[in-house]
């Protein structure tokens, strides 16, 4: 059975406990994205198996100006990050979106001079309930 511990690790941005972990395998290579579905950071990697030895064969990061999830009504969609700053008229767009036309999920920023993130609707590890099942978040 996966362990949480598989499927999330400590951001290295902002701290979040829960950045989220994605892999794929084909043949001799596979790939690892982490996401942290509160600042945005994130991290990808590949690698290539040569015996029982994984070697990295790209790596890249990119610092994360903000995240967010939309959930519209009756439906299901994965997280965002933002790596760069995002407009204001986007921010209100989402914000519209998540406070006065019935859309789930949540919006965050990461303020540059403060060095944090800063929740503007939600919180990524809330429940939402989608054609009555209910999810988590994170």
């Amino acid at each position: 059975m996966m362990q949480l511990h598989d499927m999330s690790e400590q951001c290295a941005q902002c701290g979040f406990s829960y950045a989220r972990i994605d892999t794929e395998v084909w043949g001799q290579s596979s790939s690892r994205r982490v996401m942290c579905p509160l600042c945005g950071w994130s991290l990808y990697e590949e690698y290539r198996w040569e015996g029982s030895t994984q070697l990295v064969t790209k790596r890249t990061e990119a610092r994360g100006f903000g995240a967010y999830r939309l959930v519209p009504p009756g439906s299901y969609t994965g997280y965002n990050a933002f790596h760069t700053e995002p407009s204001p008229e986007l921010v209100a767009q989402l914000q519209d979106l998540l406070t006065t036309r019935g859309w789930k999920g949540y919006l965050s920023l990461w303020d540059v001079r403060q060095n944090k993130v800063r929740l503007l609707v939600g919180h990524p590890l809330a429940k939402f309930s989608v054609d009555g099942m209910n999810e988590g978040a994170a």
